[in-house]
């Protein structure tokens, strides 16, 4: 979406009735240069858009500006599910941006937050650090040179897998995903995510395939992928297999997985997108060069809306504790002094050893950055400097936060 910030417009905002919906989707489809929801489209994407968490914008009657959520969960460090609202499709019509259009749909939106944390996916990264958002998670795009990619003989032998259309697995897929999410970050999917999945595969004229896993105790892993011609400057179009969607249980399973996938003939490349960082792609090969990094991407943005659950919410590890204060403008009951250690979390008296704004304690909740590199950064001030090493360990995890899901 464009900048929703700038001088506040006379603007009102409210849940959006069910007969208002195509109106919005409308408006969002504009704003991303994409022409109004056809009956074909709208017979589809209609389920998407739940009654209670769609809210417009009005200017002088007229809707200027929409937002859509969704309540879900989200696994924190510790492995517990917590509560999260998933935003979305959030779009300001053209020619009411910079006018506080956005400003107004994200701060109702936020504080009538039905769950201690909110995440989204941003389309500019400048946005939404205004509203306490920060980036929870990371993920990289690798590119492997099918043809040359060779499996080391210590990668685990993989059990049974076998391909299937999407068609054939809607009923099983949303299953098998919830079966596989244990990586914090991960989110639930809405009950309407594989048939938006399928449309917009669809629109883009590509047909999906789907390789599952099947490990001693059953279906343990499965990765969706199209195959598709790109078009080279100074060499003939070359054929590449796209992995969207990627999810299992163990490393057998993972192991099986790439092994089908480098098995699909007539492939030039694979790409994948937005993996974990700390997956060890490159360590299957015996030539690693095969396998690149061709970008590094922030994935997800995190918000915490009611910081004392949050933080009681997730696991913190050692035997340290830290005070820290939390400034939040925006939901002002955040703000104050939080005693966090890892027997025991709560608001305190105490003077904050660390403080910031509730965005650097939001990007430091999944774990995708430390206290003290956002305190080099200036994000966080340091009032106690022992609190520093302590506040890293306690906020510490075992591995890279990641969701893996386009929310």
């Amino acid at each position: 979406m464009s900048d929703p910030g700038g001088p506040q417009a006379r603007v009102t905002t409210r849940l959006l009735e069910p007969h208002e919906h195509r109106a919005a989707l409308d408006l969002f489809r504009d704003s991303h240069h994409q022409p109004p929801a056809t009956d074909a489209d709208w017979s589809v994407l209609r389920d998407s858009l739940e009654p209670s968490g769609v809210r417009g914008a009005f200017s002088g009657g007229r809707l200027v500006g929409m937002h859509q959520s969704v309540l879900g969960d989200v696994v924190v460090p510790g492995g517990a599910r917590v509560p999260v609202v998933l935003h979305h499709r959030f779009a300001v019509r053209s020619g009411h941006t910079r006018r506080g259009v956005g400003t107004s749909l994200m701060t109702a939106a936020l504080r009538s937050a039905q769950a201690p944390l909110a995440m989204l996916r941003a389309s500019e990264g400048g946005i939404y650090g205004r509203f306490g958002f920060a980036v929870g998670t990371r993920g990289r795009d690798l590119v492997i040179d099918r043809h040359r990619a060779r499996l080391s003989p210590h990668v685990p032998a993989s059990h049974h897998t076998c391909a299937s259309s999407p068609r054939e697995l809607v009923q099983r897929l949303p299953q098998l995903y919830e079966e596989t999410r244990g990586r914090s970050g991960t989110v639930s999917r809405p009950p309407w995510y594989e048939a938006l999945y399928g449309y917009e595969l669809a629109c883009a004229g590509l047909f999906g395939r789907v390789i599952v896993h099947r490990g001693p105790t059953g279906e343990d892993g499965f990765a969706r992928y199209v195959v598709r011609r790109v078009a080279a400057e100074t060499a003939a179009a070359r054929v590449v297999l796209q992995v969207d969607d990627m999810h299992y249980r163990s490393s057998q399973a993972w192991a099986g997985l790439w092994r089908a996938l480098l098995g699909v003939e007539l492939v030039d490349e694979v790409r994948v997108r937005l993996r974990p960082l700390d997956e060890p792609v490159e360590w299957l090969f015996t030539d690693p060069r095969v396998c690149r990094t061709s970008a590094v991407h922030d994935e997800t943005w995190l918000r915490l809306t009611d910081v004392g659950s949050a933080l009681r919410a997730r696991h913190f590890g050692g035997c340290d504790s830290v005070v820290i204060g939390v400034e939040d403008a925006l939901l002002p009951t955040n703000s104050g002094c939080y005693h966090v250690s890892g027997e025991e979390v709560g608001g305190t008296r105490a003077s904050a050893q660390i403080s910031g704004p509730v965005a650097a304690w939001s990007a430091a909740y999944l774990g995708v950055v430390k206290p003290s590199a956002l305190a080099a950064a200036g994000a966080l001030r340091v009032h106690e400097p022992r609190a520093l090493e302590a506040a890293d360990r306690l906020f510490a995890t075992g591995s890279e936060p990641w969701s893996g899901t386009f929310i």
